[in-house]
């Protein structure tokens, strides 16, 4: 076979080292797939939460105010994402912390969730405020007792032309106030301004148990109000805050026995199977063809340039040899007619 005919394969060599590294693939990737007893756990939390979609109904007991981080920092009224006299630290501009909302969430396969311990599933912080949640709940839910009228007038870090900034923040009992702070940021507390006692009335209605979804009632659980509440909210686990929950798979994951179990379960998922054998085996070959026709390509256009070389070489020497030749007899005819004429003369 000749160099030419061996370069159209090289197409062919990348789909080949492409079907190699998806033969390579963990084995536990390729089950999570097939199998739906897999344990979906070793890819984080958000994997967790198939019971979202299983459940017939859900429902969230609020828990209290958490100082938490916010995704919005702009309309938080935090600071700004760069400082342009360079005296502020990247770490103040980033971590910007409000008001939030703790709360646990129940979920039941059958039946209506009653917000039993056996029904658990996640503890939640709003991750936009606690103005956000009200207004979500009152627009979306059944029966609220707090909406967006109860929340409007809450100040976001606004100045109160006493020299103090006003926002909301939460007391060491998990209740909601309205706090003065002395900096534009709201992020050096000063003193309460305002306890709420009105709103935090009404938010300790959602202590019992509030529904966010119910199969009878909503279409699926993507068109109820826990769409809403929990795709604005961030687990939450009782290393952040007292009121927080830290549910079993945290525990277990942030455990070595429960890395452990994880593992266990990655690597023994089809691992001794014939067909993962098979599977190595042709990937292993595939890959060592690959490797042999690349080197063998190589060595051949290796070979075809030291082959025209040495053809080059032999042309430049007959011509040299040649072009001798020919001047030579040139200078032999030109010798013997001056000869030939000086005789004759």
């Amino acid at each position: 076979m000749t160099p030419l005919q061996i370069l159209p394969s090289l197409p062919i060599v990348r789909t080949l080292l492409f079907l190699v590294c998806s033969l390579w693939l963990p084995d536990g990737i390729m089950a999570a797939n097939s199998n739906s007893d897999f344990d979906t756990s070793i890819y984080g939390m958000s994997m967790q939460r198939d019971w979202m979609y299983d459940s017939s109904s859900i429902a969230m007991k609020y828990e209290g105010c958490v100082w938490g981080y916010v995704d919005d920092r702009e309309n938080m009224g935090c600071m700004a994402d760069e400082s342009e006299d360079g005296t502020t630290l990247w770490y103040m501009m980033a971590n910007c912390r409000r008001a939030q909302v703790a709360y646990s969430v129940y979920a039941a396969s059958s039946g209506s969730s009653n917000c039993r311990n056996g029904q658990f599933k996640e503890s939640f912080v709003t991750r936009d405020g606690v103005a956000e949640f009200a207004y979500n709940l009152g627009y979306y839910g059944y029966n609220s007792p707090i909406s967006g009228n109860d929340v409007a007038d809450f100040p976001i870090c606004e100045y109160d032309n006493n020299g103090y900034y006003l926002a909301v923040g939460c007391a060491s009992d998990g209740s909601f106030t309205i706090d003065r702070f002395s900096d534009a940021y709201c992020t050096e507390y000063y003193d309460t301004y305002d306890s709420l006692s009105n709103f935090n009335s009404a938010m300790k209605s959602l202590k019992s148990c509030y529904n966010l979804y119910n199969s009878n009632v909503d279409e699926s659980p993507q068109y109820s109000l826990a769409q809403y509440v929990l795709g604005n909210s961030g687990s939450c686990s009782d290393a952040e805050s007292a009121f927080c929950t830290t549910s079993s798979f945290v525990t277990n994951a942030g455990s070595y026995s429960g890395v452990g179990r994880a593992t266990s379960k990655l690597s023994g998922t089809g691992g001794g199977s014939v067909t993962n054998r098979l599977k190595y085996g042709l990937g292993t070959s595939m890959l060592l063809g690959s490797v042999v026709m690349f080197v063998g390509i190589l060595f051949t256009n290796r070979k075809k340039r030291r082959a025209m070389m040495h053809r080059k070489f032999r042309n430049t020497d007959k011509n040299k040899s040649s072009r001798k030749s020919k001047s030579k007899s040139k200078s032999k005819g030109k010798s013997s007619g001056k000869r030939s004429g000086g005789i004759f003369a």
